[in-house]
């Protein structure tokens, strides 16, 4: 017989969800000593609350994103860790280089700071924006439909662009990580651009900071193991 009463079993499990960042049914059922469907009972009254959210596999976890935040929303946020990722990433540019710079704010802030020659194809027009102001990049705008909160257009046109195009880098990022379950966003759209950018470049370095880290999301965009490079901020527990 379980130890805990309901309102108990309930509140420990956000406390494990949060600690542990994914457990599965079975670990809650045999931790608690109650019944699969018990549990399950349990996590859907939690889901409707917006706790917690059901993912691959049967996973259940907490810190779950449906939508990107609005775009300046995120240029405001976590700038220190942006700047750190973006200065990381710049090492890896020469000049003469093709470059493929996905949507994002922290992508722009290493917009900031290319000082070389380059090509660039990026499919956010705030990444354009900033580099069009610099003598030094040639900048080729990625045709599609514009996603409103994120600047930067995930469609078919994109998609069909992209893997027309190759290159020497692709900057990518991503809505949230896993070490276990990669590198997630939140629409198919944007997984398949993504996905394609990385896949057609010589080299695809794969750019995040670390209030992503356990951040799960619908869509899978690949594995961690799949880029070339991660770079995250010095923060990340998964250095």
């Amino acid at each position: 017989m379980s130890r805990y009463n309901k309102e108990e079993r309930v509140k420990r499990i956000i406390e494990r969800v949060s600690r542990e960042s994914h457990v599965t049914i079975s670990e809650l059922a045999d931790h608690f000593s109650v019944s699969h469907m018990t549990i399950r009972r349990d996590i859907e009254e939690l889901q409707k609350q917006g706790m917690i959210k059901v993912v691959f596999g049967g996973k259940i976890v907490k810190n779950f994103i449906e939508t990107s935040p609005p775009y300046n929303n995120k240029a405001r946020e976590n700038t220190a860790y942006k700047k750190n990722v973006a200065l990381k990433a710049w090492h890896f540019l020469q000049p003469g280089q093709v470059v493929y710079m996905d949507g994002g704010t922290t992508i722009k802030e290493l917009a900031f700071r290319v000082d070389m020659p380059l090509t660039v194809l990026t499919n956010d027009i705030s990444t354009a924006s900033i580099l069009n102001e610099n003598q030094y990049v040639k900048v080729i705008l990625c045709p599609g439909e514009l996603v409103r909160e994120s600047l930067s257009a995930y469609s078919t046109e994109t998609l069909r662009f992209l893997s027309d195009h190759s290159c020497d880098i692709a900057f990518i990022g991503a809505d949230g990580f896993s070490k276990e379950y990669g590198a997630m966003t939140t629409s198919q759209a944007k997984a398949d651009c993504k996905w394609m950018a990385a896949h057609r470049a010589a080299k695809s370095i794969l750019l995040l900071d670390h209030t992503k880290e356990n951040v799960f999301c619908n869509y899978k965009i690949a594995d961690l193991d799949f880029f070339s490079e991660v770079i995250i901020d010095d923060n990340a527990l998964i250095l």
